[in-house]
């Protein structure tokens, strides 16, 4: 970790203090379905079609979106993960709370851990690019001549 990357890594702990709030705490509403509708660790859930058919609801993108910011700055707090291992380790948070969920009343869904994989995904992508933007950016000006050809 460098100097740069601990107020990420501070934000990103925040965040995650965050997710895990809304992902693992108190809701107002009733959140479990009828007995054995919904389980993460259920093979039988996985293949079952019913279960992927409502994947382009709003419930599903808002899945992606509470994922974007925490890929984004873990790829950012941890530069040498990558945006691979920042994606991979975005994911394994939501494994993590998938999992807790299957004892709370919360719901348990094989939807809510492709979603928040794919929006760890994405926000690690993200950071990779604002990264690649922020080397470029504060390259050494005579660094930047020699790349662009030109000469002062």
């Amino acid at each position: 970790m460098t100097r740069r990357s601990i107020p990420f890594a501070v934000l990103a702990a925040a965040y995650l203090v965050l997710v895990g709030v809304i992902t693992l705490g108190p809701t107002l509403w009733r959140t479990r379905p009828t007995q054995g509708d919904y389980d993460v660790l259920s093979l039988s859930t996985w293949l079952d079609p019913d279960t992927w058919s409502r994947v382009t609801s709003p419930e599903f993108v808002a899945n992606i979106l509470l994922f974007v910011p925490l890929g984004l700055l873990l790829r950012l707090a941890v530069p040498r993960l990558g945006w691979f291992g920042a994606a991979v380790l975005g994911a394994g948070v939501s494994v993590v709370i998938e999992v807790l969920q299957v004892w709370t009343p919360r719901v348990s869904d094989p939807r809510d851990l492709v979603a928040n994989g794919l929006g760890a995904l994405a926000g690690a992508l993200i950071g990779a690019a604002l990264a690649r933007v922020g080397r470029v950016v504060h390259r050494p000006v005579h660094a930047r001549d020699a790349v662009g050809g030109r000469v002062s």
